[in-house]
C-alpha cells in the first residue's frame, strides 16, 4: 500500500473507533438502570454463598503413624 492509502486507512480506523466508543458509552449509560436488580442479586448471592477454601494438601493433613519417630531415619548401609 502506498503512503496516502495507509494514511486514509488509519484515519478511517480512528474515526470508526471513536464512533464505536461513543456508541458504547451511550449504551452503558442507558442500560445502567436495567442492571441494578441483577447487581443486587449477585451481591446477595456473594454474601450468602461464599467460596469454600480448597482442602489442604495431603502432606499437611496426613497424621503421623505412632511407630514413626520425629527424627529422619538413616538409610540402611550395606
Amino acid at each position: 500500500m502506498s503512503d496516502p492509502r495507509v494514511t486514509l486507512v488509519l484515519i478511517l480506523l480512528g474515526v470508526l473507533l471513536v464512533v464505536l466508543g461513543y456508541w458504547a458509552i451511550g449504551v452503558v449509560k442507558r442500560s445502567r438502570r436495567s442492571m441494578a436488580p441483577i447487581a443486587g442479586m449477585m451481591l446477595l448471592l456473594g454474601a450468602f454463598f461464599t467460596a469454600d477454601p480448597p482442602p489442604p494438601p495431603p502432606a499437611e493433613s496426613a497424621t503421623p503413624r505412632p511407630d514413626e519417630a520425629d527424627e529422619p531415619k538413616e538409610p540402611p548401609t550395606d
